[in-house]
């Protein structure tokens, strides 16, 4: 899986390895540390309107916390959503529904960083 980089930011779509059944996989941007959201929970975090909320936010620094990020710098904070929820299905969140919903969070956080909280 490839990260796709537009003006500092990281954005990829990761597949989900589980027997249960679920979504396709989860979403995830890395904003530089000049993002207006860098080092906020995501529990914090309410201009964000993604499948299911928001449910990952981490700096990027812990060493095979995710073998997926290594190409990110470590200083880059990580926002996610997964498609984990009660009927959640591949069916209904496919790959292509994922990567779309993995750039409307990114559209949404670049948003923030020209526009300021």
């Amino acid at each position: 899986m490839k990260w796709f980089v537009v003006k500092g930011f990281e954005f990829k779509s990761v597949k989900l390895n589980q027997r249960l059944p679920n979504g396709w996989g989860n979403g995830y941007v890395a904003v530089p540390p000049s993002h207006p959201l860098w080092g906020v929970d995501y529990n914090n975090v309410d201009q964000i309107d993604v499948h299911g909320g928001l449910t990952y936010s981490e700096m990027n620094d812990v060493p095979g916390l995710f073998v997926e990020f290594p190409e990110i710098p470590t200083n880059y904070w990580v926002f996610g959503f997964d498609t984990k929820h009660w009927d959640d299905t591949e069916e209904k969140w496919p790959k292509e529904a994922v990567e779309a919903e993995t750039k409307r969070l990114f559209c949404q956080l670049m948003d923030i960083e020209i526009g300021g909280l």
